[in-house]
């Protein structure tokens, strides 16, 4: 407890009395008076904003987060946090229904419509940098920004663009995107200069394709005028495919042939968002010599099945390929397996198992585990008796030297040994 009467004692009492005190007993005496001010002086004062900032970002009590905004922005010289915490706030209670729990959601409502339509530069680039920290009121913060519209729009292109909170940037293509043609023009803009990044140019054409707006062709087929990149090319001629131009279906196909690896890899993207195309080139494209090409070349033929890819996809599988890329391939593969378009896949993986053909211990993981899908199961279980294929399964865990593969070959025939009700031996 601090006592105003130790800021009145004088150097004299301290000094004097006959003697009494020595010179080092005095400053000791002096430097703990010191430290005992200063630590009254110093006293911390905690403000309505803290408290109410820490309520909502980090406890999740938004509705007492509202009453400590509230204060706060009464109080707070600088308006910009509290009104950029509690247009989320309010919010927050809304999506949660904690406001209509507590029978202020026409208020809350009201507050947050207001608030909304009069977000200033200021609170935008806040809401933004919120967005940035990850917080559990992500969903809220972003709606915020949709509902702004377009005037959100630069700040969000200028966050990509000089790739400022860079944790929020999938959540800023979504805001763009859901807010739609009203940010088109200035969309096309971004990507038109030179000093946006080309990732950030790639992600921006691709966004405006996912947007729809038809009014964007004339500003897209400029803007392939305007760009040497063929990559960047290929991404608008996508985007006015999406925009309901068939006629840029063929030229995206081609792409897949193209010497330019960026094109190829901008073209097999696409593939995805194609309507009836020759499965022929997807297929072939399983082979390119780009690990993403073939990733999403395997993607699509989950879209367009094709028996005459399982060839390559099993290929995919015992290659330098990319685990992104063996997970698509495993993924299709799986497809197609169920699909009934893969009989005899179980039996195939085995073979290459029993004769050796697999050397990567991570590829024959991969086909291990395809082998646990519960349609493989099947195939085990159905094969002709002659083939013995739970048999040929217990071979290579006896051979496998790897206990990561051996673990999962041991699952597999416990289930395949459950299923049965017999000892493979």
């Amino acid at each position: 407890m601090c006592d105003a009467r130790y800021g009145q004692v004088s150097l004299t009492e301290i000094l004097g009395g006959k003697g009494k005190r020595n010179m080092k007993k005095s400053l000791i005496i002096l430097l703990l008076i010191g430290v005992v001010s200063f630590g009254c002086q110093q006293k911390q004062v905690i403000t309505q904003l803290e408290v109410g900032r820490k309520k909502l970002l980090n406890a999740g009590l938004t509705m007492e987060a509202v009453e400590h905004l509230e204060r706060a922005e009464v109080e707070e010289v600088n308006k910009v946090e509290p009104r950029a915490l509690l247009v989320i706030a309010y919010s927050n209670a809304i999506s949660t229904r904690a406001a209509e729990m507590f029978n202020v959601e026409t208020r809350f409502q009201s507050e947050r419509d207001q608030r909304v339509a009069q977000l200033g530069e200021f609170e935008i680039k806040k809401i933004i940098d919120i967005l940035g920290e990850r917080h559990r009121i992500q969903k809220d913060a972003v709606q915020v920004l949709v509902d702004h519209g377009a005037p959100a729009v630069p700040f969000v292109l200028d966050n990509l663009v000089k790739d400022r909170n860079r944790t929020a940037h999938d959540d800023f293509y979504q805001i763009l995107k859901q807010i739609g043609g009203d940010g088109v023009n200035t969309i096309l803009k971004t990507i038109s200069d030179s000093a946006t990044p080309t990732p950030v140019r790639v992600k921006l054409i691709r966004t405006v394709g996912e947007i729809g707006d038809a009014t964007a062709t004339a500003g897209l087929e400029q803007l392939h005028d305007s760009i040497d990149s063929e990559g960047l090319k290929m991404e608008v001629d996508t985007a006015l495919y999406l925009l309901g131009h068939p006629e840029y279906k063929e030229k995206i196909v081609a792409g897949l042939s193209d010497a330019n690896v960026v094109v190829r890899r901008a073209a097999a993207k696409a593939l995805v968002s194609l309507n009836e195309v020759s499965t022929a080139k997807i297929v072939e494209a399983l082979k390119d010599t780009d690990d993403t090409v073939r990733m999403d070349a395997a993607k699509a033929l989950q879209k367009y099945p094709d028996a005459s890819a399982i060839d390559n996809l099993v290929a995919m599988l015992n290659s330098g390929t990319t685990p992104e890329a063996k997970q698509a391939a495993m993924d299709t593969l799986n497809l197609y397996a169920e699909k009934g378009i893969a009989d005899g896949l179980a039996a195939r993986f085995i073979e290459l198992l029993t004769n050796s053909e697999v050397t990567d211990h991570n590829n024959r993981l991969r086909m291990v585990q395809l082998l646990k899908k519960p349609v493989l199961i099947k195939q085990v279980e159905e094969a002709d008796q002659y083939d013995n294929l739970p048999h040929k399964i217990y071979q290579v865990y006896e051979a496998e030297a790897n206990d990561m593969v051996k673990d999962e070959l041991s699952k597999l025939l416990g289930v395949i040994e459950q299923d049965d009700g017999d000892v493979i031996q």
